[in-house]
């Protein structure tokens, strides 16, 4: 697949549920543009949200935190990146996502932690929500677990319920 995030050097917050866990720690990943695990994260988070959409739509018992992880370009010629940023209180238009910022932005120019932002659902890089405790969906988090430091993986798979 060709895509932008294919051709652009990627960052990635990761392990920053502050909503979800109660903790204000953000960590950031860097991998590269052509890591395959985490571009087919991307897809597989792609082609199953409309899956999240119908789930956020009607919540079952014991689903709550409803995040989507959208990307935005950074930077501009040999400097551009792309940072995937998680937003919660998730509410779905025709194409598109409304959603509040729930990270604190790294290199995003204009852009707050707390900030109420629309969004193509074209932008949409990853979803999760969680459902008895555990995070479903998270495709990316979990392509990004060799990537991580040890601790951090291993906080982040106990919090992993099945996809």
């Amino acid at each position: 697949m060709t895509s932008q995030v294919l051709r652009t050097a990627l960052v990635w917050l990761v392990a920053t549920f502050g909503t979800v866990q109660g903790s204000q720690a953000q960590s950031i990943t860097n991998v590269s543009p052509q890591e395959k695990s985490v571009n087919d994260a991307i897809e597989k988070a792609k082609k199953t949200l409309p899956d999240f959409f119908a789930r956020l739509a009607k919540p079952q018992p014991g689903d709550s935190q409803f995040l989507v992880k959208i990307r935005y370009d950074v930077g501009s010629g040999s400097e551009k990146s792309g940072e995937h940023i998680w937003a919660q209180d998730v509410v779905r238009g025709d194409d598109k996502v409304t959603a509040t910022i729930a990270n604190v932005p790294v290199k995003i120019q204009n852009l707050s932690k707390g900030d109420r932002v629309t969004v193509p659902t074209s932008q949409v890089t990853d979803w999760l929500y969680v459902r008895d405790g555990k995070y479903r969906g998270a495709y990316t988090v979990r392509a990004l677990l060799p990537f991580m430091k040890p601790d951090e993986a291993a906080d982040m798979k106990k919090r992993l319920g099945p996809e």
